[in-house]
C-alpha cells in the first residue's frame, strides 16, 4: 500500500489525463488511456513478480524482505534530504514547461482511442521511479513466500493504488462530467505550488517507517 502511494505520485500521469479529459471524445479517450495505463502497470508488475517468484525457492525469507525495506527507506530519506537541500529551486516558479510533459501533452491531444490505449500502457510501465518501485515491491513479495493467492492479492492492491492518478480522474469525469476537469486542474495547480512539502514529508515519514521497521525485525 505505502509503496503504491510512492509510485502514484506522478504529476505527468495526472497532466496526461487532464489533456485527454479536456479534448474531444473525453469519456472514450479517458477510458482508453486509463485502461492502457492500468494494463501496462499490471502487465509489467506481474512479469517482474513472476520472474522473481520463479527465481526464488518459494520459502519465506524475512531477512531479505527487511533488507529491501531498509534499502528502499534509505533511498526515500536521501530523496527527502535532497528535496530539503534544494527547496528554493523547487519553490521557484518554473522558467518554462517541462519538455517531456509538453511532448506528451501534444501527442495525446491528437491521438485516437487505440493510440491512447497504447500511450496509456507505455505511461503505465512508467519511468525510472515507477519501474524501480515495481522492482522493489515484486522482490519483497517474492521473498515473502506468500504463495500464489497471497502474492496475486498484493499485486492487485499495488496496481490499484499505483494507478490512482489515472483511473480516479477518469472515473470522476465519467460520473460528474466536465466539471470534474476543473477540480482536477485546480488540484494539479495546487500540487505544483506545493512540490517541496508534498515530496519531502511523505518521503521522510515513509523512509523512517521502513528503516525502523526493517531494523527492528532484523534484530529480533
Amino acid at each position: 500500500m505505502l509503496f503504491g502511494l510512492v509510485a502514484a505520485t506522478s504529476p505527468l500521469a495526472l497532466a496526461s489525463v487532464l489533456v485527454v479529459l479536456t479534448g474531444i471524445r473525453a469519456r472514450l479517450m479517458g477510458a482508453a488511456l486509463a485502461i492502457g495505463f492500468v494494463a501496462g502497470q499490471a502487465a509489467f508488475f506481474l512479469l517482474v513478480l513472476a520472474l522473481g517468484t520463479a527465481s526464488s525457492d518459494g520459502d519465506n525469507h524475512p531477512t531479505v524482505v527487511d533488507i529491501i525495506e531498509i534499502a528502499f527507506g534509505t533511498a526515500l530519506l536521501l530523496t527527502a534530504a535532497y528535496v530539503r537541500r534544494h527547496r528554493r529551486d523547487l519553490a521557484a516558479p518554473a522558467r518554462g514547461p517541462n519538455p517531456r510533459t509538453e511532448a506528451i501533452r501534444s501527442r495525446l491531444a491528437n491521438l485516437g482511442p487505440v493510440a491512447a490505449l497504447g500511450t496509456g500502457a507505455a505511461l503505465g510501465i512508467g519511468g525510472p521511479k515507477r519501474i524501480s518501485v515495481a522492482l522493489v515491491v515484486s522482490a519483497a513479495i517474492a521473498a515473502a513466500g506468500l504463495g500464489s493467492a497471497g502474492a496475486l492479492g498484493l499485486a492487485v492492491l499495488y496496481v490499484a493504488v499505483a494507478t490512482i492518478p489515472v483511473w480516479v480522474p477518469v472515473l470522476l469525469y465519467i460520473v460528474l462530467g466536465p466539471r470534474a476537469t476543473e477540480w482536477l486542474a485546480n488540484g494539479e495547480r495546487w500540487i505544483g505550488q506545493h512540490k517541496e512539502p508534498l515530496t519531502f514529508y511523505p518521503s521522510a515519514v515513509l523512509g523512517i517507517v521502513l528503516v525502523v521497521d526493517g531494523i527492528v525485525d532484523l534484530v529480533r
